[in-house]
């Protein structure tokens, strides 16, 4: 009677919550849903039919989730999935919540959850997946995560107590040095996916990333024959740890708008999305869904079919102009991004900066992130968000006219103004925070303000 109860309750608030534009709905029917069923994502999700896929990691998991959830569908698979990005166990169970019916029956093939990786090791005692796969560690939300190897052991003990309860498949990055040496000494069955060679075409292939200091287990510190971006690369130590052979290996022709993978001399996928990063995020989908035994030809369609989602290289257009809405959370991710619209001589800035507790209340991750990259920047830079002086300074130091930077702490009014400020030529490229997201697509979506699509 609870999870019935739960559910009735987690579906009026998701319709309330659309209808009257108050919110995302993303997180608020979980919790209250929990509260009055404590275990309703367990008891709903046990209904699955076949793989409970779940994808953790700092950069890429609603990507590399989407993507996948899109493949499986095209497979004629029902995808019940945590499409917003909402990633902690109040999302989850408001996605699940939501795709169930009132009488409680959830009809679904496939499970595929992105979940954060702080909180695997809580999401694994509601469910047990069937595959994990880890997309990349870099430095994110100090306050929150911690050292890399902290976060790596958190994602370690999830694993372990799902082991305990059933075999499991790990989906690893061979480039990463710490991902690759989760679970290291179990025998746990894992399938690697790396890059061998990677070609950029229309961007500066002497741009790198903030590296990470990262250590072997003896205490050296590795060394590269190739570097990637960030940490991700071919490593190796003088003890003789190196890099694992990848199962899934792809060589990459990466342009500023899209990509295409050759897949182990096999097959090819064109990926329409941006940037060396959604590389990894496609290689690991890919990679999930050949674990999963689905045919090549499904994969290529999972990708053609692939509809971004909201603030992960999003293209919109608002009124007739251009938008191009990228998150942006940690030096290596927004260093990425930026890589990628440097060069756009008709690209505007709105940059989002919010601390709230999604956020990570510690923003000095910004002066890690390549800023300088928009030294040559000579148009307006609207900025906003609780963090908006912070950032204004930062661009600042990374060498932009302060009488070019305009900051309205109203992301509302910010937003208007600056895509009023877009000519017929121009796109406005939008870098948010996470909550600032959420925020902006209150805004967007918000019936009053009349956008035209």
């Amino acid at each position: 009677m609870r999870n019935l109860l739960s559910i009735l309750t987690a579906k009026t608030l998701i319709h309330a919550i659309k209808l009257t534009k108050t919110g995302s709905g993303t997180n608020l029917p979980g919790k209250i849903a929990l509260k009055i069923s404590p275990h309703l994502l367990s008891y709903l999700v046990k209904q699955n039919k076949k793989e409970i896929i779940t994808i953790t990691g700092t950069n890429g998991k609603t990507t590399t989730a989407g993507i996948i959830a899109s493949i499986l569908r095209q497979d004629n698979r029902k995808v019940v999935h945590n499409q917003r990005g909402a990633n902690m166990l109040t999302g989850i169970t408001t996605a699940v919540a939501e795709s169930s019916s009132i009488t409680g029956k959830m009809d679904s093939d496939n499970c595929v959850f992105e979940i954060d990786e702080a909180f695997l090791q809580r999401a694994v005692d509601e469910f047990n997946p069937d595959i994990i796969a880890v997309t990349n560690l870099f430095r994110d939300q100090l306050d929150r995560y911690g050292e890399l190897n902290t976060t790596a052991k958190k994602i370690e003990t999830g694993i372990e107590k799902t082991l305990a309860k059933k075999p499991l498949k790990l989906i690893l990055n061979a480039d990463d040095p710490i991902v690759s040496r989760i679970m290291e000494n179990s025998a746990i069955e894992k399938v690697f996916f790396g890059f061998e060679e990677l070609t950029l075409l229309n961007q500066d292939e002497k741009i790198k990333a903030p590296q990470e200091s990262v250590n072997c287990s003896c205490g050296e510190t590795f060394n590269y024959s190739k570097i990637f971006y960030g940490h991700l690369g071919y490593f190796h130590c003088t003890c003789g740890v190196k890099r694992p052979q990848p199962h899934v290996r792809a060589k990459a022709t990466v342009d500023v708008n899209s990509s295409t993978l050759y897949i182990n001399d096999e097959f090819e996928v064109k990926v329409n999305l941006p940037g060396l990063y959604n590389c990894y995020n496609a290689l690991c989908a890919i990679t999930i869904a050949l674990s999963a035994g689905i045919p090549i030809n499904t994969i290529k369609k999972g990708f053609e079919n692939y509809s971004t989602i909201f603030g992960r290289a999003e293209s919109l257009e608002l009124n007739g102009k251009k938008v191009l809405i990228q998150l942006i959370k940690n030096p290596i991710g927004a260093t990425e991004v930026l890589r990628t619209i440097k060069n756009d001589e008709n690209g505007k800035l709105f940059i989002l900066i919010n601390d709230n507790y999604a956020d990570g209340r510690d923003v000095s991750w910004l002066w890690d992130a390549n800023f300088e990259l928009l030294s040559n920047y000579s148009k307006t830079a609207i900025i906003s968000g609780v963090r908006a002086t912070d950032m204004a300074v930062r661009l600042k130091y990374a060498g932009i006219n302060p009488t070019n930077i305009i900051v309205e702490e109203n992301i509302q009014k910010a937003f208007l103004h600056a895509l009023d400020n877009v000519q017929e030529h121009e796109k406005l490229y939008v870098l948010p925070t996470y909550t600032a997201l959420l925020e902006l697509n209150k805004i967007i979506t918000n019936p009053s303000k009349n956008f035209i699509r």
